[in-house]
């Protein structure tokens, strides 16, 4: 049988960039990313809505000042109403525009059209200033609108660290699949199982898992940094475990199989043979019996064709061509020759292996 060592298919620089440096990068990244955004929020329009929510109503003694840090309110009567419409299209949107008696506190007010909204003339409204914003109107019937818009706590950065691990998560998952063996690259038992960076998965859904409830819960901010540093060591040492694994080359070896009874092991010939009639086989099964061909994955031997394992021989192992698009990317094809005629046995690496160990014992026996 014609065993070689691995060939390379894949430049090791290549291999470790997209296996290893990439994956472990885009952990960092997004570890410390979405830490931030949600251990200290996003500034200023996060903080802007903290400090916003806190305020608290001037003192009555003290004199208005609608750019003071606290909340300032003054009456206004309203005198008459306007509907006027903005926009063009699809932005075209409707806005109520609310005229004051003797122009107090102002003169007129624009806010935005809600049908369920009820202003009338000669309303009394309370109208709240703030850092000198004109922050909400509030009328007698204790009905609000909030005309600065102030995003919720953590809105922001919900969306931002759940954005940034969907991509990050895509990306890594992409990086992470298995490269197809589409060269026909020979293989061996010796051949170890290319690593990849499945393994980085791990820590990317734990940064998930604490950095999306913290940044829609937005605790204190003494809370959120012990979390945070506590759950950021734990990630860290997932990423170290992560690298760990990915740098991990581990040989490919056969399966155990089970003494004194049939195993039935997914594999199939890719050419049309006496044992495997109008491609029949889906499996092979071996052990109690002599090795054969049968259409079901047991239990049983019913419609098996034997092979013929005297008169095959093992040329070698290897990846899959290009044309042989009904073999699975990550199994392994074995070229035969059966008196002289070219066949071809194709499984998982593992099942594989097995299979051609036992041809060559039973041939050899």
């Amino acid at each position: 049988m014609h065993v070689t060592s691995p060939s390379a298919a894949r430049p090791r620089t290549g291999r470790f960039v997209s296996t290893r440096l990439v994956p472990l990068l885009l952990c960092l990244l997004t570890l410390v990313g979405a830490g931030c955004v949600a251990t200290f929020g996003l500034a200023p329009e996060e903080r802007r809505a903290r400090e916003w929510r806190a305020a608290t109503p001037c003192p009555t003694t003290a004199a208005a000042d609608v750019r003071a840090d606290c909340l300032t309110t003054l009456p206004g009567v309203v005198e008459r109403l306007e509907t006027q419409q903005r926009g063009e299209g699809r932005a075209r949107h409707s806005v109520l525009r609310l005229y004051f008696r003797d122009a107090e506190p102002m003169d007129r007010l624009d806010v935005e059209f809600d049908p369920g909204a009820y202003y009338a003339p000669g309303d009394r409204t309370t109208l709240t200033w703030w850092r000198g914003h004109l922050m909400r109107i509030t009328t007698a019937q204790q009905h609000t609108s909030d005309l600065d818009a102030v995003p919720r706590p953590g809105d922001l950065a919900v969306g931002l660290a759940f954005g940034l691990l969907l991509i990050t998560g895509c990306t890594i998952g992409v990086l992470a699949r298995p490269r197809p063996q589409r060269r026909g690259q020979p293989v061996g038992p010796g051949h170890p199982a290319e690593p990849n960076g499945l393994a980085f998965l791990l820590p990317l859904a734990a940064t998930a898992a604490w950095t999306l409830p913290m940044a829609g819960l937005r605790p204190s901010p003494p809370t959120a940094e012990l979390v945070g540093a506590v759950c950021t060591i734990a990630v860290l040492a997932l990423i170290l475990l992560a690298w760990h694994l990915s740098g991990r080359a581990r040989p490919v070896a056969p399966r155990p199989l089970p003494d004194g009874e049939d195993a039935f092991l997914r594999a199939y010939f890719l050419d049309e043979t006496p044992y495997n009639p109008h491609h029949m086989g889906s499996h092979i099964v071996l052990g109690a019996g002599p090795m054969a061909v049968v259409p079901h994955n047991g239990p049983g031997r019913l419609a098996a064709k034997e092979i013929p394992t005297d008169r095959l021989t093992v040329q070698a192992i290897r990846g899959p061509h290009r044309d042989e698009e009904t073999v699975p990317t990550d199994w392994y094809v074995a070229d035969l020759l059966d008196d002289g005629t070219p066949v071809r046995l194709t499984a998982a690496p593992a099942n594989l292996l097995l299979l051609i160990q036992q041809l060559e014992a039973q041939k050899t026996g």
